[in-house]
């Protein structure tokens, strides 16, 4: 079945947010974006509605919308959460974890590696997603996995910029080959803490690289 334009539009708009094409307190402007997209303000507005629902814009009463933004201390927050949260995930679901679920994270870590030697970033925050999305599908706790969901769209347009930091590309992939090699032995207790040595890292990036990251 063909999507509707405004779910067209609602993911395309989500994806330039989370690309960071968008700044942080950046105006969204209906007008403009009905031009853009070539539809009515009242489409724009549903789908701005839609977006302020998962954090990513804020919407004010004779304001209008914006880009959500962040102070650091409420970044730090988010991702010491979620690192609490994910060690509890991975040490729950990672014995679980069948051939197919282990091939799949494999084959996007794969396509990631190959990205980024290519300098080729645009896919990144959707194989960074799918990767960790194939621990969240099986663990049984839907409460946990829409927590961290929330908390990593709060972030998605400042964790897309810390992958443009030097250094930092090379380190995600270690990361991320840490966390595959672990949930690959289903070992709950090593996955749990290289995932939070993950988000850690995401985290002290986002610290030492504030005045670059953080638009307000």
């Amino acid at each position: 079945m063909k999507e509707s334009k405004s779910t067209t539009i609602y993911k395309h708009l989500k994806e330039a947010i989370q690309k960071g094409q968008y700044f942080p307190n950046e105006k969204l402007t209906e007008a403009d974006l009905a031009r853009k997209y070539e539809t009515s303000r009242n489409t724009i507005r549903s789908v701005l509605s839609l977006l302020e629902k998962e954090n990513l814009v804020t919407i004010e009463p004779h304001k209008g919308a914006k880009v959500a933004t962040l102070v650091l201390d409420d970044i730090v927050n988010i991702l010491d959460l979620r690192a609490e949260i994910e060690e509890y995930i991975l040490k729950k679901t990672t014995p679980n974890l069948s051939k197919k679920d282990l091939n799949e994270m494999e084959a996007i870590y794969s396509k990631m590696k190959s990205n980024i030697e290519k300098d080729a970033y645009q896919d990144h925050p959707q194989l960074n997603t799918a990767f960790h999305e194939v621990i969240y599908s099986k663990c049984d706790n839907t409460i946990a996995v829409e927590v961290v969901r929330d908390l990593k769209n709060r972030l998605s347009n400042y964790n897309f910029k810390t992958i443009l930091i030097p250094g930092r590309t090379e380190k995600t992939l270690q990361e991320h080959q840490a966390i595959l090699d672990a949930v690959t032995k289903h070992d709950g207790d090593l996955a749990a803490q290289k995932a939070k040595e993950h988000i850690y890292s995401v985290r002290d990036t986002i610290i030492s690289y504030s005045r670059l990251l953080i638009n307000t």
